[in-house]
């Protein structure tokens, strides 16, 4: 899938990712999570607390190319900087699309 918006809308819909702070620190520390999603403007504070979850549970993040607002507004919220894929097959179909962009 080239348009990753669309993949993690449809990961949202399947009920694989989790968005907001709260949520993906729950799902990180229950060992739930594939891969942990950062708005490209999220704040310092939500990235280093994002991290140290991430990292405590040898979990990958990766950056995304949108900020807060566009993000959130395709999945249906004003915005959101933090998300987590809590399936290994969209989290993978995510890498190989970003990895091919260009």
């Amino acid at each position: 899938m080239s348009d990753p918006l669309g993949l993690l809308g449809l990961a949202r819909k399947a009920g694989r990712l989790v968005l907001g702070a709260a949520a993906v620190e729950q799902r990180l520390s229950q060992g739930k999570a594939a891969l942990l999603l950062l708005a490209s403007d999220a704040s310092p504070n939500i990235v280093r607390r994002a991290g140290r979850w991430a990292a405590a549970s040898g979990t990958d993040s990766a950056v995304l190319s949108y900020d807060k607002e566009t993000f959130g507004r395709a999945m249906g919220r004003l915005e959101c900087a933090v998300a987590v894929l809590t399936d290994e097959g969209f989290a993978a179909i995510l890498r190989k699309a970003y990895h091919t962009e260009t």
